[in-house]
C-alpha cells in the first residue's frame, strides 16, 4: 500500500486557497523604451541602453530596472553579472545579484583592472593608498590599504590579484572583500582561465600561495626552493623531485603526493591534473581536492574539464574529478571520443558509449550505426534509426523526441542547449529536469542561441527557455522586432516602441550554474539562494532528490519527485525591497559529492495567491 508524501498532501491541502490565474512571476520584464533610447547591450545577467543623460541597467535576477544619471561622457563596462559605469573620479558598481548601485570617490589617476569584458566578475581600482575591490556577487566596493600608488595587478573572471611588495590581496568575486597574506620579493601573480583559484608563488624563495575563491582563503606553504608548477581554473599544482603538491580552488586545501620517482610533465584541464608515476596513473581532482591512483602499464591521458580518460592498451578507465574516484573501464577498445565540459560520446564504429564525472559511468547509446551525435556541455543528443533522443549527464537516461515533419537540430557545443525546430514547434533539452521541453508558435521561428539560452519570436510573440529555470516563456510583442539579442543568461526583443527582456533566471535563484554553465557549488560551504516574491511573503522551502515536472491547477508546476520531498518553513519574510538571500549550510560528507539537490518554494504571500516557484538543482562538489 502506498501513501502520499507530506508534500503531495499538503498541496492537496492548499489547492482550495489558490486560484487558477495564480503562477510564478514571467523571466520577460516589458518597458516602453525612454525618448532617445539606444541600442541594447546584453551580457550574462545584465542588459544596458543609453539615453543624453542616464544609464539604464538591468538585473536578470531581481528583473528590475536601475538608472543612473550620468553625462555623455561617462563610461560603461558592462560584465557578465555587474556594471560599473565611471564618471570621471566617481566609479558607480551594479550587481544584478543585488540590484542595487555602490558608488566611490577617487582623487588623482587611479589604476582600474577588470577581468575579460567578455566573462568578468570582478574590478580593482588603486587609488593612490588605497585599492578599490568590486565583486558581482555581493555589489559593494571594499577598500584596503596599499604599501604603493602602482601595485601589481591581476584579474580574470572569478578572482583578481594585488601585490604591494608588502601584501598580496586575494579578491573572490562571491564573497568581494580583501584578503590578505604576506608578500614577498620574487612573488609573481597569475589567475588563468574561469579562474576559481589563483596564485602569488615566490618560486626562487619556495614560497606557494594559493587563493581559493569559494572558500575565500590563502593556502600558502613553504617548497622547496625552484619548484615547477602548472595551473588552470581550479587547480594549481606544484612540484619538487619526487614530491608533488595539489591545491583545489574549490576545496580551499592544499594535498601532497610522494612518487617513486622523479616527477615529470603534469597534464592539466580545467579542473583536474594527471601524471605518470612508473606503473601508476596519478590523478587530481578539484572536487575533492586530493590524489587518486591506477595501475596502469602505459598510459596516455584524455582530459577535458572535470574528468580524464586514462587510455592503457584496450581500456579506458575514466577519472571523475567532481567525486574524485575511478569508473569502470572501457575495454575492447581502441575508441573514438568526442568531449565536452562535463559529458563524452566514445564509440566504435559498431558500440557507442556516452560518459558522466557526475554519476562516473559509461551508459550504452542507441544503436550507432549511422547515426549522428552531438556532445554539448552535459548533455548528448543522437539522431539515426531509433529516431532524436538525448541524454543528461545529471541522470544517464535516453529521452526520446518524437517529431512530425522535417525538423532542423542545433547544438553548439559552446553551450548547454540542444534545440530542435520542427514547423512552428520548438523543442529544448531540459538537461536539469531529465525532459525535453515544447512551445508552439504562430509561424515560422526566428531563433537564437547563447550558452544556456535559446530564444525565438515569430513576430508576434517572443519566445525564451533557459535551463536554470526549465520553462518557456511567452511574451506578446506590439510589432515584429527591430532588434534581437541572446547572451549567456539573457536577451532582448525590441518591439515598436517596446522592450521585451528574457531572463534565464527564475524567481528563485542560486550563486552556481554547474554542470549547464560553470561555477560549482562546494560542500562545506553555504549554498546561497535568492527568492523573488511580494514584500512578506512566508516561504516553504521544498527539498528532493529527483526532478519531476507536474502542473497542479492553481498553484503552478511541481518540479521534485513527491515521494521523496520535504518542506521547512523557512525563518525569515521576504524583505521590504522584494528580495530574500536563503543561506542553506551544507555538511562537507564525501559521500554527497556528484549528489543532486533539488529545491523549490512554495510562496505564501500577505495577499493575493499562493503559487509556487521554479526549481533550482545545484550538483554538489
Amino acid at each position: 500500500m502506498t501513501h502520499p508524501s507530506p508534500v503531495r498532501a499538503l498541496l492537496a491541502a492548499l489547492l482550495p486557497l489558490a486560484t487558477i490565474a495564480a503562477q510564478q512571476p514571467s523571466n520577460w520584464t516589458t518597458i516602453a523604451l525612454p525618448a532617445g533610447a539606444a541600442a541594447t547591450n546584453s551580457i550574462g545577467t545584465t542588459t544596458t541602453f543609453r539615453t543624453a543623460s542616464e544609464v539604464w541597467l538591468f538585473s536578470g535576477i531581481t528583473k528590475q530596472w536601475t538608472t543612473i544619471t550620468v553625462p555623455s561622457t561617462a563610461t560603461v563596462f558592462q560584465a557578465n553579472d555587474y556594471v560599473v559605469v565611471r564618471d570621471g573620479n566617481t566609479f558607480h558598481g551594479f550587481a544584478s545579484h543585488i540590484g542595487v548601485v555602490d558608488t566611490i570617490t577617487t582623487v588623482g589617476s587611479p589604476l582600474v583592472v577588470s577581468g575579460p569584458a567578455s566573462s568578468s566578475w570582478v574590478t580593482l581600482v588603486a587609488d593612490g593608498s588605497l585599492v578599490h575591490a568590486f565583486g558581482a556577487f555581493n555589489g559593494a566596493w571594499q577598500s584596503a590599504p596599499i604599501a604603493t600608488a602602482a601595485p601589481q595587478m591581476v584579474a580574470n573572471r572569478l578572482i583578481a590579484e594585488i601585490d604591494d611588495g608588502v601584501t598580496v590581496y586575494g579578491l573572490s568575486a562571491h564573497y568581494g572583500q580583501l584578503v590578505p597574506t604576506p608578500s614577498s620579493a620574487g612573488t609573481t601573480l597569475s589567475v588563468l582561465g574561469e579562474a576559481e583559484i589563483g596564485t602569488a608563488h615566490d618560486v626562487a624563495a619556495g614560497i606557494f600561495r594559493a587563493f581559493s575563491t569559494q572558500q575565500n582563503t590563502w593556502t600558502t606553504a613553504t617548497l622547496p626552493a625552484g619548484f615547477s608548477t602548472a595551473q588552470s581554473n581550479e587547480v594549481a599544482m606544484a612540484w619538487s623531485g619526487a614530491q608533488i603538491w595539489g591545491a583545489s580552488g574549490l576545496t580551499g586545501t592544499l594535498t601532497s603526493y610522494v612518487a617513486q620517482g622523479p616527477i615529470g610533465a603534469v597534464a592539466t584541464s580545467e579542473g583536474a591534473a594527471a601524471f605518470l608515476d612508473a606503473g601508476l596513473a596519478v590523478c587530481f581532482g578539484s572536487g575533492r581536492g586530493s590524489f587518486v591512483t591506477l595501475p596502469a602499464a602505459a598510459p596516455t591521458f584524455l582530459l577535458d574539464y572535470h574528468f580524464i580518460f586514462v587510455q592503457d592498451g584496450t581500456l579506458s578507465t575514466p577519472f571523475s574529478a567532481v567525486t574524485n574516484t575511478f569508473g569502470a573501464p572501457l575495454t575492447n577498445g581502441p575508441f573514438s571520443f568526442t568531449t565536452n565540459d562535463a559529458a563524452a560520446y566514445a564509440t566504435d564504429g559498431t558500440n557507442g558509449f556516452v560518459y558522466s564525472p557526475i554519476l562516473n559511468r559509461w551508459d550504452p547509446t542507441p544503436a550507432t550505426a549511422g547515426a549522428l551525435a552531438a556532445v554539448v556541455r552535459d548533455s548528448v543528443a543522437m539522431s539515426g534509426p531509433a529516431g532524436l533522443q538525448a541524454w543528461s549527464a545529471r541522470y544517464g537516461n535516453w529521452r526520446p523526441l518524437p517529431l512530425s515533419g522535417s525538423a532542423t537540430f542545433q547544438a553548439p557545443t559552446s553551450g548547454a542547449t540542444i534545440l530542435v525546430t520542427d514547423g512552428a514547434t520548438l523543442h529544448v533539452f531540459d538537461a536539469r529536469l531529465d525532459r525535453w521541453a515544447s512551445v508552439t508558435g504562430t509561424g515560422p521561428m526566428t531563433t537564437k542561441i547563447s550558452r544556456h539560452t535559446a530564444m525565438a519570436h515569430d513576430g508576434s510573440f517572443g519566445y525564451g527557455f533557459g535551463q536554470p529555470s526549465g520553462e518557456w516563456w511567452v511574451e506578446p510583442l506590439t510589432a515584429p522586432p527591430s532588434a534581437f539579442d541572446t547572451a549567456s543568461s539573457i536577451g532582448t526583443l525590441r518591439h515598436g516602441s517596446q522592450l521585451s527582456v528574457f531572463s534565464v533566471q527564475g524567481s528563485f535563484t542560486y550563486m552556481g550554474r554547474y554542470p549547464e554553465f560553470t561555477q560549482a557549488i562546494n560542500l562545506g560551504n553555504t549554498l546561497r539562494m535568492h527568492q523573488s516574491a511580494q514584500p512578506g511573503s512566508l516561504l516553504l522551502l521544498i527539498v528532493g532528490l529527483a526532478p519531476a515536472y507536474l502542473p497542479v491547477p492553481g498553484l503552478g508546476t511541481f518540479y521534485l519527485e513527491p515521494s521523496t520531498a520535504f518542506g521547512v518553513v523557512w525563518p525569515s519574510l521576504v524583505d521590504a525591497d522584494g528580495y530574500l538571500d536563503m543561506n542553506l549550510p551544507l555538511p562537507n560528507t564525501p559521500s554527497l559529492a556528484g549528489a543532486p539537490l533539488h529545491l523549490q518554494n512554495l510562496v505564501l504571500p500577505p495577499s493575493g495567491s499562493i503559487w509556487l516557484s521554479n526549481s533550482v538543482a545545484p550538483i554538489l562538489f
